[in-house]
């Protein structure tokens, strides 16, 4: 399977990266900085480099992956409408696509109650609504959306599953999920589909 990897050279996409290849897939690694994706010394890796602000760029750099994982985010400095560009961009390219976003918003809004609701958006109110329009550009293309709480460094036990946005009830305290986890989930969902467009959450049996 030939999988491309959109948010390539952030922490999440670079274990994307790592784990679609030790699952022996074909990796293409999209990246506007190609010379920063780190390339482990194993596996078919190949680098392009694309920016989601240009369609052109995107259309070429996917034509032959049969799915884009994407772990892209945006920095404070940046101009949210990235995400939803490259959300457009990559579902109106690529035959599927796994977009990972945050718990608590789109779909899974109210999930963390009230008070951790409200202060999740005002932590990443600069990003909110973009990364809501985003997932429900994704969704509405037909793609899986992953809505992950806190991401941590913490090594991954396969303890990790996707469950129906609809499923999940409402905590105090959000799910921790690592990144190796969501990584994981995210190419084995690549590799064998269940949630076509379904907002899903990720959740870890011992966080």
């Amino acid at each position: 399977m030939k999988i491309a990897v959109l948010g390539s050279t952030g922490q999440t996409g670079r274990l994307v990266i790592a784990r679609a290849l030790e699952r022996g897939h074909d990796v293409i690694a999209l990246a506007r900085r190609p010379e920063q994706v780190e390339a482990p010394a194993y596996g078919n890796l190949r680098t392009v480099r694309a920016d989601v602000t240009d369609p052109g760029s995107v259309t070429d750099a996917v034509k032959d992956a049969d799915v884009v994982v994407s772990g892209l985010g945006i920095t404070k400095k940046q101009d949210p409408a990235i995400l939803i560009e490259g959300a457009r961009h990559i579902v109106s390219a690529a035959p599927r696509v796994i977009w990972l976003t945050s718990l608590g918003m789109g779909a899974t809004q109210g999930a963390l109650g009230a008070f951790n609701g409200a202060l999740l958006q005002r932590i990443l109110r600069h990003e909110w609504d973009a990364k809501a329009a985003s997932g429900r550009a994704v969704r509405e293309a037909g793609g899986t959306t992953v809505h992950a709480g806190p991401l941590t460094s913490k090594p991954y036990q396969d303890d990790g599953s996707l469950i129906r946005a609809e499923e999940f009830r409402p905590r105090m305290m959000p799910p921790m999920a690592p990144r190796a986890g969501i990584a994981a989930l995210m190419v084995a969902e690549a590799e064998a589909p269940h949630f076509a467009d379904t907002d899903t959450i990720a959740l870890f049996e011992s966080r």
